[in-house]
Protein backbone atom coordinates (compact mmCIF):
# COMPACT_ATOMS: atom_id res chain seq x y z
CA UNK A 1 0.00 0.00 0.00
CA UNK A 2 1.06 3.57 -0.62
CA UNK A 3 -0.12 4.79 2.77
CA UNK A 4 2.32 4.66 5.65
CA UNK A 5 1.69 1.80 8.03
CA UNK A 6 0.58 4.23 10.75
CA UNK A 7 -0.38 7.69 9.53
CA UNK A 8 -1.46 9.05 12.92
CA UNK A 9 1.74 9.39 14.92
CA UNK A 10 4.52 11.98 15.12
CA UNK A 11 7.61 11.14 13.09
CA UNK A 12 9.95 11.34 16.08
CA UNK A 13 7.97 9.08 18.43
CA UNK A 14 9.95 6.95 20.87
CA UNK A 15 9.04 5.19 24.08
CA UNK A 16 10.20 6.55 27.44
CA UNK A 17 8.41 5.42 30.59
CA UNK A 18 7.91 8.80 32.30
CA UNK A 19 6.85 10.48 29.06
CA UNK A 20 4.38 7.67 28.40
CA UNK A 21 3.14 7.77 31.98
CA UNK A 22 2.45 11.48 31.58
CA UNK A 23 0.39 10.74 28.48
CA UNK A 24 -1.55 8.00 30.22
CA UNK A 25 -2.20 10.20 33.25
CA UNK A 26 -3.36 13.05 31.03
CA UNK A 27 -5.84 10.93 29.08
CA UNK A 28 -7.19 9.32 32.26
CA UNK A 29 -7.47 12.67 34.04
CA UNK A 30 -9.19 14.48 31.16
CA UNK A 31 -11.66 11.70 30.36
CA UNK A 32 -12.16 10.96 34.06
CA UNK A 33 -13.00 14.60 34.79
CA UNK A 34 -15.50 14.70 31.94
CA UNK A 35 -17.10 11.45 33.14
CA UNK A 36 -17.39 12.90 36.65
CA UNK A 37 -19.03 15.98 35.14
CA UNK A 38 -21.55 13.72 33.39
CA UNK A 39 -22.34 11.90 36.64
CA UNK A 40 -22.85 15.21 38.45
CA UNK A 41 -25.01 16.49 35.62
CA UNK A 42 -27.37 13.55 36.08
CA UNK A 43 -27.94 14.64 39.68
CA UNK A 44 -29.00 18.19 38.83
CA UNK A 45 -30.48 18.25 35.33
CA UNK A 46 -34.23 17.79 35.16
CA UNK A 47 -36.07 15.99 33.82
CA UNK A 48 -33.76 13.02 34.10
CA UNK A 49 -33.34 10.82 31.05
CA UNK A 50 -35.38 8.11 32.74
CA UNK A 51 -38.22 10.53 33.43
CA UNK A 52 -38.17 11.84 29.86
CA UNK A 53 -38.39 8.28 28.49
CA UNK A 54 -41.25 7.40 30.81
CA UNK A 55 -39.21 4.85 32.77
CA UNK A 56 -40.28 6.33 36.11
CA UNK A 57 -44.03 6.45 35.59
CA UNK A 58 -44.40 9.78 33.75
CA UNK A 59 -45.54 10.17 30.16
CA UNK A 60 -42.62 9.89 27.70
CA UNK A 61 -41.37 13.21 26.32
CA UNK A 62 -38.58 12.62 23.81
CA UNK A 63 -38.09 16.33 23.11
CA UNK A 64 -37.43 16.89 26.82
CA UNK A 65 -35.09 13.90 26.70
CA UNK A 66 -33.18 15.48 23.80
CA UNK A 67 -32.80 18.70 25.78
CA UNK A 68 -31.58 16.75 28.81
CA UNK A 69 -28.93 14.96 26.73
CA UNK A 70 -27.81 18.23 25.13
CA UNK A 71 -27.26 19.84 28.53
CA UNK A 72 -25.41 16.80 29.83
CA UNK A 73 -23.17 16.78 26.75
CA UNK A 74 -22.52 20.50 27.11
CA UNK A 75 -21.18 19.97 30.63
CA UNK A 76 -19.39 16.66 30.04
CA UNK A 77 -17.66 17.56 26.80
CA UNK A 78 -17.21 21.20 27.77
CA UNK A 79 -15.01 19.99 30.65
CA UNK A 80 -13.20 17.56 28.34
CA UNK A 81 -12.63 20.11 25.58
CA UNK A 82 -11.47 22.74 28.05
CA UNK A 83 -8.91 20.45 29.69
CA UNK A 84 -7.72 19.04 26.37
CA UNK A 85 -7.22 22.55 24.99
CA UNK A 86 -5.30 23.63 28.10
CA UNK A 87 -2.98 20.64 27.86
CA UNK A 88 -2.61 21.08 24.11
CA UNK A 89 -1.78 24.77 24.28
CA UNK A 90 0.68 24.34 27.15
CA UNK A 91 2.44 21.40 25.51
CA UNK A 92 2.45 22.71 21.94
CA UNK A 93 0.01 20.22 20.43
CA UNK A 94 -1.88 22.67 18.26
CA UNK A 95 -1.98 21.41 14.66
CA UNK A 96 -5.05 19.83 13.06
CA UNK A 97 -2.88 16.85 12.08
CA UNK A 98 -2.07 16.13 15.73
CA UNK A 99 -5.80 15.55 16.31
CA UNK A 100 -6.40 13.71 12.98
CA UNK A 101 -8.80 16.47 11.92
CA UNK A 102 -7.60 16.74 8.33
CA UNK A 103 -7.94 14.30 5.45
CA UNK A 104 -4.87 12.32 6.46
CA UNK A 105 -3.79 10.00 3.66
CA UNK A 106 -7.25 9.93 2.08
CA UNK A 107 -9.23 11.99 -0.39
CA UNK A 108 -12.72 13.20 0.44
CA UNK A 109 -14.13 10.25 -1.50
CA UNK A 110 -11.75 7.95 0.34
CA UNK A 111 -13.00 9.20 3.70
CA UNK A 112 -16.59 8.45 2.66
CA UNK A 113 -15.66 4.98 1.38
CA UNK A 114 -13.75 4.11 4.54
CA UNK A 115 -16.56 5.44 6.72
CA UNK A 116 -19.29 3.49 4.92
CA UNK A 117 -17.22 0.30 4.95
CA UNK A 118 -16.49 0.70 8.66
CA UNK A 119 -20.11 1.35 9.52
CA UNK A 120 -21.48 -1.58 7.54
CA UNK A 121 -18.81 -4.21 8.22
CA UNK A 122 -17.44 -3.33 11.67
CA UNK A 123 -20.96 -2.40 12.76
CA UNK A 124 -22.47 -5.64 11.43
CA UNK A 125 -22.33 -7.54 14.76
CA UNK A 126 -24.26 -4.78 16.54
CA UNK A 127 -26.71 -4.48 13.66
CA UNK A 128 -27.25 -8.25 13.79
CA UNK A 129 -28.15 -8.07 17.49
CA UNK A 130 -30.72 -5.30 16.89
CA UNK A 131 -32.10 -7.16 13.88
CA UNK A 132 -32.51 -10.36 15.87
CA UNK A 133 -34.16 -8.47 18.72
CA UNK A 134 -36.80 -7.41 16.21
CA UNK A 135 -37.42 -10.72 14.44
CA UNK A 136 -36.28 -13.45 16.90
CA UNK A 137 -35.24 -11.96 20.26
CA UNK A 138 -32.14 -13.53 21.81
CA UNK A 139 -32.48 -11.72 25.14
CA UNK A 140 -33.82 -8.68 26.90
CA UNK A 141 -33.70 -5.06 25.74
CA UNK A 142 -32.08 -2.31 27.76
CA UNK A 143 -34.70 -0.01 29.34
CA UNK A 144 -33.91 2.65 26.73
CA UNK A 145 -34.23 0.18 23.85
CA UNK A 146 -37.57 -0.98 25.22
CA UNK A 147 -38.88 2.60 25.62
CA UNK A 148 -37.81 3.61 22.11
CA UNK A 149 -39.31 0.45 20.62
CA UNK A 150 -42.71 1.59 21.92
CA UNK A 151 -42.32 5.25 20.90
CA UNK A 152 -43.98 6.54 17.73
CA UNK A 153 -41.48 7.29 14.96
CA UNK A 154 -42.35 10.97 14.77
CA UNK A 155 -40.14 14.08 14.64
CA UNK A 156 -39.33 13.99 18.37
CA UNK A 157 -38.20 10.34 18.02
CA UNK A 158 -35.68 11.17 15.29
CA UNK A 159 -34.46 14.30 17.06
CA UNK A 160 -33.86 12.23 20.20
CA UNK A 161 -31.91 9.59 18.27
CA UNK A 162 -29.92 12.24 16.40
CA UNK A 163 -28.86 13.85 19.67
CA UNK A 164 -28.39 10.67 21.69
CA UNK A 165 -27.28 8.07 19.16
CA UNK A 166 -26.31 8.53 15.51
CA UNK A 167 -25.74 12.32 15.25
CA UNK A 168 -23.87 14.03 18.06
CA UNK A 169 -22.60 10.93 19.87
CA UNK A 170 -20.28 9.71 17.06
CA UNK A 171 -18.72 13.17 16.79
CA UNK A 172 -18.02 13.76 20.48
CA UNK A 173 -16.94 10.18 21.22
CA UNK A 174 -14.60 9.86 18.24
CA UNK A 175 -13.07 13.27 18.88
CA UNK A 176 -12.50 12.17 22.49
CA UNK A 177 -11.17 8.64 22.12
CA UNK A 178 -9.60 8.57 18.68
CA UNK A 179 -8.73 12.20 17.90
CA UNK A 180 -7.61 13.42 21.33
CA UNK A 181 -6.62 10.27 23.25
CA UNK A 182 -4.84 8.24 20.56
CA UNK A 183 -3.03 11.34 19.30
CA UNK A 184 -1.73 12.05 22.79
CA UNK A 185 -0.66 8.49 23.45
CA UNK A 186 1.14 7.94 20.13
CA UNK A 187 3.61 10.64 21.10
CA UNK A 188 5.37 7.94 23.12
CA UNK A 189 3.50 4.65 22.77
CA UNK A 190 3.55 2.40 19.72
CA UNK A 191 0.30 2.59 17.69
CA UNK A 192 -0.85 -0.85 18.85
CA UNK A 193 -0.31 0.14 22.48
CA UNK A 194 -2.27 3.38 22.03
CA UNK A 195 -5.12 1.44 20.42
CA UNK A 196 -5.19 -1.09 23.26
CA UNK A 197 -5.06 1.66 25.91
CA UNK A 198 -8.11 3.41 24.43
CA UNK A 199 -10.28 0.76 22.74
CA UNK A 200 -10.96 -1.48 25.73
CA UNK A 201 -11.81 1.33 28.21
CA UNK A 202 -14.10 2.93 25.61
CA UNK A 203 -15.99 -0.35 25.26
CA UNK A 204 -16.07 -1.03 29.02
CA UNK A 205 -17.61 2.39 29.71
CA UNK A 206 -20.74 1.20 27.90
CA UNK A 207 -21.97 -0.08 31.26
CA UNK A 208 -25.56 -0.36 30.06
CA UNK A 209 -24.57 -3.68 28.47
CA UNK A 210 -22.95 -5.13 31.60
CA UNK A 211 -25.22 -8.12 32.03
CA UNK A 212 -25.28 -11.91 31.66
CA UNK A 213 -28.20 -11.59 29.26
CA UNK A 214 -27.23 -13.05 25.83
CA UNK A 215 -28.33 -9.94 23.93
CA UNK A 216 -26.32 -7.68 26.22
CA UNK A 217 -23.22 -9.93 25.99
CA UNK A 218 -23.47 -9.92 22.20
CA UNK A 219 -23.93 -6.15 22.14
CA UNK A 220 -20.96 -5.63 24.45
CA UNK A 221 -18.77 -7.75 22.15
CA UNK A 222 -19.99 -5.76 19.15
CA UNK A 223 -18.96 -2.52 20.89
CA UNK A 224 -15.47 -3.94 21.47
CA UNK A 225 -15.16 -4.90 17.79
CA UNK A 226 -16.32 -1.48 16.61
CA UNK A 227 -14.06 0.31 19.10
CA UNK A 228 -10.95 -1.47 17.81
CA UNK A 229 -12.02 -0.97 14.18
CA UNK A 230 -12.50 2.80 14.62
CA UNK A 231 -9.13 3.07 16.39
CA UNK A 232 -7.26 1.10 13.71
CA UNK A 233 -8.90 3.12 10.92
CA UNK A 234 -7.87 6.42 12.53
CA UNK A 235 -4.27 5.29 13.09
CA UNK A 236 -3.95 3.84 9.59
CA UNK A 237 -5.42 6.79 7.69
CA UNK A 238 -4.41 9.74 9.88
CA UNK A 239 -7.96 11.10 9.91
CA UNK A 240 -10.78 10.63 12.42
CA UNK A 241 -13.62 11.28 9.97
CA UNK A 242 -14.04 7.70 8.65
CA UNK A 243 -14.51 6.62 12.28
CA UNK A 244 -17.11 9.36 12.81
CA UNK A 245 -19.04 8.25 9.70
CA UNK A 246 -18.71 4.58 10.60
CA UNK A 247 -19.83 5.24 14.17
CA UNK A 248 -22.88 7.12 12.90
CA UNK A 249 -23.89 4.22 10.64
CA UNK A 250 -23.30 1.74 13.46
CA UNK A 251 -25.52 3.74 15.83
CA UNK A 252 -28.33 4.24 13.32
CA UNK A 253 -31.50 2.49 14.53
CA UNK A 254 -31.85 -0.90 12.85
CA UNK A 255 -35.40 -2.24 12.75
CA UNK A 256 -36.25 -5.44 10.90
CA UNK A 257 -36.16 -4.12 7.34
CA UNK A 258 -33.36 -1.57 7.71
CA UNK A 259 -31.23 -3.96 9.77
CA UNK A 260 -31.71 -6.64 7.13
CA UNK A 261 -30.71 -4.19 4.40
CA UNK A 262 -27.58 -3.12 6.30
CA UNK A 263 -26.54 -6.73 6.88
CA UNK A 264 -27.09 -7.58 3.21
CA UNK A 265 -25.02 -4.57 2.09
CA UNK A 266 -22.27 -5.53 4.55
CA UNK A 267 -22.15 -9.06 3.14
CA UNK A 268 -22.05 -7.82 -0.46
CA UNK A 269 -19.34 -5.30 0.39
CA UNK A 270 -17.26 -7.94 2.16
CA UNK A 271 -17.52 -10.38 -0.77
CA UNK A 272 -16.86 -7.85 -3.54
CA UNK A 273 -13.92 -6.20 -1.77
CA UNK A 274 -12.63 -9.29 0.04
CA UNK A 275 -9.02 -8.98 -1.12
CA UNK A 276 -8.45 -5.30 -0.14
CA UNK A 277 -10.32 -5.86 3.12
CA UNK A 278 -8.14 -8.87 3.89
CA UNK A 279 -5.00 -6.87 3.10
CA UNK A 280 -6.13 -4.06 5.37
CA UNK A 281 -6.93 -6.47 8.19
CA UNK A 282 -3.43 -7.84 7.72
CA UNK A 283 -2.06 -4.33 8.24
CA UNK A 284 -4.15 -3.96 11.41
CA UNK A 285 -2.83 -7.28 12.65
CA UNK A 286 0.73 -6.21 11.89
CA UNK A 287 0.24 -3.01 13.87
CA UNK A 288 -1.21 -4.75 16.89
CA UNK A 289 0.57 -8.07 17.28
CA UNK A 290 3.95 -6.67 18.19
CA UNK A 291 5.94 -6.68 21.38
CA UNK A 292 5.68 -2.89 21.43
CA UNK A 293 1.92 -3.17 22.03
CA UNK A 294 2.80 -4.37 25.53
CA UNK A 295 3.98 -0.82 26.26
CA UNK A 296 0.34 -0.17 27.13
CA UNK A 297 0.60 -2.55 30.08
CA UNK A 298 3.44 -0.53 31.60
CA UNK A 299 1.16 2.51 31.66
CA UNK A 300 -2.05 0.68 32.53
CA UNK A 301 -0.51 -0.91 35.65
CA UNK A 302 -0.03 2.35 37.63
CA UNK A 303 -3.36 3.70 36.32
CA UNK A 304 -5.19 0.58 37.52
CA UNK A 305 -3.34 0.74 40.85
CA UNK A 306 -4.51 4.32 41.38
CA UNK A 307 -8.07 3.37 40.40
CA UNK A 308 -8.05 0.55 42.96
CA UNK A 309 -6.64 2.94 45.56
CA UNK A 310 -9.45 5.42 44.83
CA UNK A 311 -12.07 2.68 45.24
CA UNK A 312 -10.53 1.51 48.52
CA UNK A 313 -10.38 5.02 49.92
CA UNK A 314 -13.43 6.66 48.35
CA UNK A 315 -13.31 9.61 50.72
CA UNK A 316 -10.03 10.59 49.07
CA UNK A 317 -10.98 9.70 45.48
CA UNK A 318 -11.27 13.34 44.41
CA UNK A 319 -7.84 14.11 45.87
CA UNK A 320 -6.33 11.11 44.10
CA UNK A 321 -7.87 12.31 40.83
CA UNK A 322 -6.56 15.83 41.42
CA UNK A 323 -3.08 14.41 42.08
CA UNK A 324 -3.21 12.51 38.78
CA UNK A 325 -4.24 15.70 36.98
CA UNK A 326 -1.37 17.68 38.53
CA UNK A 327 1.12 14.88 37.78
CA UNK A 328 -0.07 14.79 34.16
CA UNK A 329 0.39 18.56 33.86
CA UNK A 330 3.89 18.51 35.37
CA UNK A 331 5.03 15.58 33.24
CA UNK A 332 3.47 17.17 30.16
CA UNK A 333 5.31 20.44 30.76
CA UNK A 334 8.58 18.62 31.42
CA UNK A 335 8.33 16.89 28.04
CA UNK A 336 6.55 18.99 25.45
CA UNK A 337 4.46 17.48 22.67
CA UNK A 338 6.20 15.44 19.99
CA UNK A 339 3.67 16.86 17.54
CA UNK A 340 5.38 20.28 17.77
CA UNK A 341 8.27 19.00 15.65
CA UNK A 342 6.18 16.93 13.22
CA UNK A 343 5.37 18.02 9.71
CA UNK A 344 1.99 19.72 9.42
Amino acid sequence: MNRPEAAFQPENRRFAFLRALGGGFEVVAVIGASTLAAVLAQQFITPSLGEALGLEGAEPDLMAGSWTILRMFALQYGVLLGLALVFGLLRGRRSARSYALGKGSLSTAGILKWGIALGLIAGAPGTLVLFLQEVAPIGQDTPIWAALREAPHDTSYWIFLFVGSFGLVPIVEELTWRSYAIGRLTETLAPGAAILFTALPFALLHVQYASTDPAMIATGLSVIIASFAFAFATVRTGTVWPAVIGHAITNFPADAWLGGLQLALALVLFIVFFKPIRRELGQWSGLFFRWSTLQALAILAPVIALAVLAMMFQAYAIWIGAAVLVAALLLGLAWRSRWRQSKT
